[in-house]
């Protein structure tokens, strides 16, 4: 193996570390802050309230969708099977 292998490879690894060691401290910053919410006995600030407008884009962008797959289908089964066909 050439020296420049090696190094990549250590500094592959170091990178890896570095990113695992990130994720992990940011999750225990996250567990922390949600163990103290609830010992404080208040809702997190994702509370349903603030969820409501995200479920209401949310639903809309599904029935518009749907809505297309629809017009998608209906252009689809006439281009096959329509009066031209």
């Amino acid at each position: 193996m050439s020296v420049r292998y090696m190094m990549s490879r250590v500094g592959a690894r170091a990178a890896q570390a570095a990113r695992d060691a990130v994720g992990r401290s940011a999750g225990k910053a996250d567990r922390a802050q949600q163990q103290s919410m609830a010992r404080a006995g208040r809702a997190p600030a994702e509370s349903a309230r603030a969820k409501a407008p995200l479920a209401r884009k949310a639903a809309k962008e599904r029935r518009r969708r749907a809505a297309q797959e629809e017009s998608l289908r209906t252009v689809m089964f006439l281009s096959m099977w329509g009066p031209n066909a």
